[in-house]
């Protein structure tokens, strides 16, 4: 027979444990991929996301850092540390907590941004924090590492980045532009030359196709028609690579009706 305090206990864990799954879930929606690592018993020890590129500030979240990963203890007390591991190019790359829940959260911006948009593999650990046992990892995941430039020679843009974005189990790509004076100036007659800078800059990924991409150039050309004021149009001009192909009468709709989210 289950005991009053037996009870109360039962109960208290089901909630600290629905806590920390709901906590998982809110956390883990900034991100552009997820991964936990458990204990033996299946209880949670800690989780990490990555957060491409730009993607955190662009999708209305917290701004996590340009290209980086978030560690999270979702067990303080069991004497294991959270860390993440990433392959990249010929690299194998780590980062971790200074020890349990030290601290309970933190954010690590990998800093390898480059120009070119690639593919890697990451998968969160837990190292026990008094050397004794033997590490023990995640799941693989695959993510892009977002670019970003700055260089170029170009009066247009000051920086532009192309990184992963979040489409349900899947992904997209998202590119930003952050315009000069000039390129809000002179509008949509600069497309074109926007477009080349943006690729010379910032490749797109060649697995785009031709359909997503001429929406993504009716995307710029929009927002640079529409979005010439930083007040209406922003601080970046972001085209996405999921937004259908619409025609162009359309396009001149969408930008009389002040919107290029189609």
């Amino acid at each position: 027979m289950r005991t009053k305090k037996t009870i109360i206990r039962s109960a208290l864990v089901a909630v600290t444990t629905l806590g920390l799954l709901l906590g998982s879930v809110v956390a883990a929606a900034a991100a552009t991929s997820h991964g936990t690592v458990t204990h033996a018993d299946g209880a949670p020890a800690g989780e990490v996301w990555f957060n491409s590129g730009n993607h955190a500030a662009h999708a209305g979240h917290p701004e996590h850092g340009f290209n980086s990963f978030t560690i999270k203890d979702l067990f303080c007390g069991d004497g294991w540390g959270i860390g993440v591991e990433w392959r990249l190019s010929d690299g194998v790359f780590t980062h971790q907590s200074a020890g349990d829940c030290e601290p309970v959260e933190l954010t690590y911006e990998t800093g390898q941004a480059i120009n070119i948009v690639v593919d890697f593999n990451w998968r969160p650990y837990m190292w026990a924090v008094d050397g004794l046992h033997e590490t023990e990892y995640g799941s693989w995941s695959t993510d892009w590492m977002g670019s970003d430039s700055t260089e170029g020679d170009t009066d247009l843009f000051t920086r532009t980045s192309v990184y992963n974005d979040v489409l349900g189990e899947g992904h997209t790509f998202t590119a930003s532009m952050w315009p000069t004076a000039l390129a809000r100036v002179i509008g949509a007659g600069a497309t074109p030359a926007m477009w080349r800078d943006l690729q010379e800059r910032t490749p797109l990924p060649s697995s785009l196709s031709e359909e997503r991409r001429e929406s993504l150039y009716k995307q710029l050309w929009c927002h640079a028609a529409y979005g010439r004021l930083p007040q209406l149009g922003g601080p970046t001009w972001d085209i996405e690579a999921e937004r259908p192909n619409i025609s162009w009468w359309r396009v001149a709709a969408q930008v009389a009706d002040h919107g290029c989210n189609w």
